[in-house]
C-alpha cells in the first residue's frame, strides 16, 4: 500500500514538546539560483523544536557537518508542521528555506500549493532505498521517518498498560486527563480513532465521534497541555494523555519509567514525516546533499537510537533493543487509515467543531 495514495493514506501527527525558536538564515542570493555546490555553502532547514531538534541535531546534523565541513546549516525550529507551512507560504515568492521536515498531511498541502520541488534521484541516490509505499506518487519529498500516536499513562496509577482508548472516558480518571485539541494533529487523530470506535466513516461524518468526545470533555483537565503532554503525566498533573510513541519512549527513559506509552487495541494512526526540497531553494545543490544524507542508513539508524523513530529506508539495521521500541511498519500494528487529501480539506472544519462543540470550558 502506498502511504501517499488517495483514499488510504496513513498519518498521525504531533507537535514538538517545547517551543524553541531560532533564527533562520536566508539564502545568500535570489530565489531560484543555487549559491552553493553539493559539498559547500549553506542550508536553511525548517523542522521541529524541542527534544526533536536536540536529538536530530546530535544524531544527524552534527555527523553531516563532520562529513561536509564546508556546508553550514541554519536551523529554524517550529512547534508544529502547521507553523512550518505558514512560514513557507509567507516565503513563496522569495524562498529563504531549502529543506523542510514535516508531517506528511501538511507537506501534501505544500505540494499542491507549489511550495516544494520533486526529488531527483540522480541528485539523491539514497531515494532508491526508500520503498515505494514510502515515496510520493508524484515524486515529491519521501517519508524520512515514521512514528504513531500512543496513549500516555502514569505507571504508578496503571502498573499494567491500559488496553483500550475507553480509559479516557472512565470517570475514575476525570480531571486527570490531557488531550491535545485540534489543530494539533494529535486531536485530529483522536477524532478519526473515535470515529472508527463508533462505527463511523469519518470522511462522511464525524457526528458520532463528536458526541462521544463531548462525553469525554468534562473529564479533561486541559486541551492544551503545558509545558507539554509528556511532562504533565511525568509530574503527576495528569495520569493519561495523548502523545507520540517516539517521544513517549524517550521521556519514559528520562523519567525512570514514570510514564509509559502504549497502542490501544482499537488502533492508532501513523505520524509520518517527509523530507522536502523547497521550490526555488536558494541552495539547492547543498540541500539535495543533505536530503540524501537524511535518507542514509547511518542517519536513519542514529536517529532511531536517539529518539525511537522508525527508519523509512530498507537498509537501516537497528539493534534489537531499539527495534522493539520503534513503531512497527510491517503491518503488525492496528492502523486506522487516514486520507491525507481529505484531512487537508477537513482540518479547519474539524478544528472549528472541536472549539464550538467539544471544548466547553
Amino acid at each position: 500500500m502506498n502511504l501517499f495514495s488517495k483514499g488510504k493514506v496513513v498519518l498521525a501527527a504531533a507537535a514538538a514538546a517545547t517551543l524553541v525558536l531560532t533564527g533562520c538564515g536566508g539564502g545568500s542570493g535570489s530565489a531560484g539560483t543555487s549559491n552553493s555546490s553539493a559539498t559547500s555553502g549553506e542550508i536553511n532547514l525548517i523542522a521541529y523544536a524541542g527534544v526533536w531538534q536536540d536529538q536530530y541535531n546530535a544524531a544527524v546534523i552534527e555527523p553531516f557537518k563532520a562529513k561536509y565541513p564546508d556546508i553550514k546549516i541554519n536551523y529554524s525550529s517550529k512547534r508544529s508542521s502547521a507553523e512550518m507551512l505558514s512560514a513557507l507560504q509567507g516565503q513563496k515568492n522569495d524562498p529563504a528555506t531549502d529543506v523542510a521536515i514535516m508531517d506528511n498531511s501538511v507537506s501534501t498541502t505544500g505540494n499542491t500549493q507549489g511550495l516544494f520541488d520533486k526529488i531527483d534521484e540522480s541528485a539523491v541516490p539514497n531515494l532508491a532505498n526508500v520503498p515505494e509505499k514510502f515515496q510520493d506518487k508524484n515524486g515529491f519529498g519521501p517519508v524520512v521517518m515514521l512514528d504513531a500516536v500512543g496513549l500516555l499513562y502514569d505507571t504508578a496509577t496503571f502498573p499494567k498498560a491500559p488496553e483500550s482508548w475507553d480509559v479516557l472516558w472512565d470517570p475514575a480518571y476525570a480531571g486527570r486527563i490531557n488531550v491535545n485539541a485540534p489543530p494539533s494533529l494529535l486531536g485530529l487523530s483522536l477524532t478519526a480513532i473515535t470515529s472508527k470506535m463508533e462505527g463511523e466513516d469519518y470522511t462522511q461524518s464525524i457526528d458520532k465521534a463528536v458526541a462521544k468526545l463531548k462525553e469525554m470533555a468534562p473529564g479533561v483537565q486541559t486541551f492544551a497541555p503545558n509545558p507539554d503532554e509528556y511532562q504533565n503525566v511525568i509530574t503527576g498533573q495528569t495520569v493519561l494523555g495523548l502523545g507520540q510513541n517516539a517521544r513517549g519512549q524517550f521521556y519514559s527513559d528520562q523519567s525512570n519509567k514514570k510514564m509509559g506509552v502504549t497502542f490501544p487495541k482499537e488502533g492508532t494512526v501513523y505520524q509520518i514525516n517527509t523530507v522536502n526540497l523547497v521550490k526555488d531553494a536558494p541552495n539547492k545543490a547543498a540541500a539535495e546533499t543533505f536530503i540524501n544524507y537524511a535518507l542514509s542508513p547511518e542517519a536513519q539508524t542514529a536517529f532511531a537510537k536517539a529518539l525511537f523513530y522508525a527508519p523509512s529506508v530498507t537498509n537501516a539495521e537497528l539493534p534489537a533493543e531499539v527495534k522493539d521500541r520503534v513503531v512497527p511498519t510491517d503491518g503488525s500494528l492496528n492502523i486506522v487509515p487516514l486520507d491525507v487529501q481529505f484531512l487537508s480539506s477537513a482540518r479547519d472544519k474539524w478544528t472549528d467543531t472541536w472549539k464550538r462543540q467539544i471544548i466547553t470550558k
